[in-house]
């Protein structure tokens, strides 16, 4: 039994699909979001102003955008485990080109092309986890890959900063490159786009899995017409919205927490061990959300109630006047948690609303319209500050529109009764069905 078991966990979904793709999301971060620690090794070196380094450093997002959709309709007509791997390769190859750098012409070149080849990523895996779960196990399989979210953002700091330390920003480029190109091979080893294509997996719970998908893909209407109406579904527009003023809001908030919290007085030692505290709340609070979700068979709620609660928190923060460190650092715990525990649930809601034909347009356009936050957030937050001398207007601000993204979907369900699609209501598989993805 025991000889058995290393072959039954390359059987096994949950760990062969999720666990490469978990392991390639946080490579993906890192290989995005590892120039900031290196900005003021760079600044120093190349002579460039903050102001430059600055632009060419958000520049990445210019091109994630625009690969959005077009990613999204590549993944869904032709294959997601090569989109990936030609993507992975190529932000892995631009990650440590970085490192060779001179000018602030070539760092903006090489940024813009970072987020050309890297902005596939995201979008493909959460149309993966669809080819590859059921309704009823969707939140937490996205879970899975998106808790790397909040674990990145505690370890990549650390690690980047151990060897910036020790060998300098350019060496910081080419090692942290290095583990996405070798991944880029066990990705191809490891990967299927759907389970009829996998032959490692038994033949009973292929067969199962297989006839459940199906099953739940004819309960969700065609979409009439040419696939760009999925752009236009008016669950679409209404998350696309949602997604736009919550990442204004938590991109904002992320950003400059730090900050916030500094201000309350806090060592920048303390500032950040707690801010790596809100980061694990947000780990925890992922998974509790994603599970019950799943347990429910619930999405719109849940992303609405996560939404408003954390508007709620963010409105208390100005009342403790930054002089109650201690409850200005629990607000923020319960902030994170509630922001990250809606990424997973969120994502899950797609899905159930569109058929295989238009969902990677969908969550494409979902990613591209609510990645504008990225720079309207932080710009918000940093006017206000210095237009006020204080982050209270800011973080009011803040909850305005985390609260308004959550009434924004209120109208799904309406939507679904006036003959529009809606989400699809789960059947009740069979006992023996359930049975058998149990055991993957």
């Amino acid at each position: 039994m025991l000889q058995s078991r290393p072959f039954w966990l390359l059987q096994n979904r949950w760990i062969r699909i999720l666990g490469v793709a978990f392991v390639m999301h946080i490579l993906a971060f890192i290989d995005r979001n590892n120039i900031a620690m290196a900005i003021p090794a760079m600044r120093s070196s190349l002579g460039l102003s903050a102001a430059s380094i600055g632009f060419a450093s958000g520049s990445l997002y210019l091109t994630y955008i625009i690969m959005q959709v077009p990613a999204g309709r590549l993944a869904e007509t032709w294959s997601a485990k090569k989109l990936i791997l030609i993507s992975a390769i190529l932000w892995g190859l631009a990650s440590l080109s970085t490192a060779f750098v001179r000018t602030g012409s070539e760092l903006l070149m090489n940024r813009l092309f970072m987020g050309l080849v890297e902005g596939a990523e995201t979008v493909t895996l959460i149309i993966l986890v669809r080819s590859w779960f059921t309704r009823a196990e969707r939140a937490r399989a996205l879970s899975v890959i998106l808790i790397s979210l909040p674990l990145a953002s505690v370890t990549s700091s650390l690690i980047s900063g151990f060897i910036l330390e020790r060998l300098g920003w350019q060496w910081m480029f080419v090692i942290e490159a290095v583990p996405t190109l070798i991944w880029a091979g066990v990705w191809q080893v490891a990967i299927c786009d759907r389970p009829e294509q996998a032959a490692w997996l038994p033949r009973a719970v292929q067969s199962n899995l297989v006839a459940r998908l199906r099953e739940e893909e004819r309960e969700i209407k065609p979409l009439p017409g040419h696939w760009t109406r999925a752009m236009l579904h008016p669950a679409v527009v209404l998350l696309a919205i949602n997604n736009l003023l919550f990442l204004t809001g938590n991109l904002g908030v992320v950003l400059w927490l730090p900050s916030v919290l500094k201000e309350t007085g806090m060592s920048i030692t303390k500032v950040g061990t707690l801010t790596a505290m809100t980061y694990v709340a947000g780990a925890v609070m992922m998974v509790m959300c994603s599970a019950s979700s799943d347990y429910f068979q619930e999405r719109k709620w849940h992303v609405i109630g996560l939404n408003l609660l954390a508007g709620v928190f963010l409105l208390l923060v100005p009342k403790s006047g930054h002089a109650a460190v201690f409850w200005t650092v629990v607000c923020f715990t319960f902030i994170n948690g509630l922001l990250y525990g809606r990424f997973a649930v969120f994502w899950a809601l797609p899905s159930e609303i569109l058929p295989a034909s238009g969902v990677g347009v969908g969550i494409g356009l979902i990613n591209c319209v609510g990645s504008f936050g990225g720079f309207v957030g932080p710009f918000i937050f940093g006017y206000v500050r210095t237009q006020t001398n204080g982050f209270d207007l800011a973080l009011t601000i803040a909850a305005v529109l985390l609260m308004l993204a959550g009434l924004m979907i209120m109208p799904i369900k309406a939507l679904k009764s006036r003959g529009a699609q809606g989400i699809a209501v789960p059947c009740a598989p069979s006992i023996g069905h359930e049975n058998e993805l149990r055991r993957l």
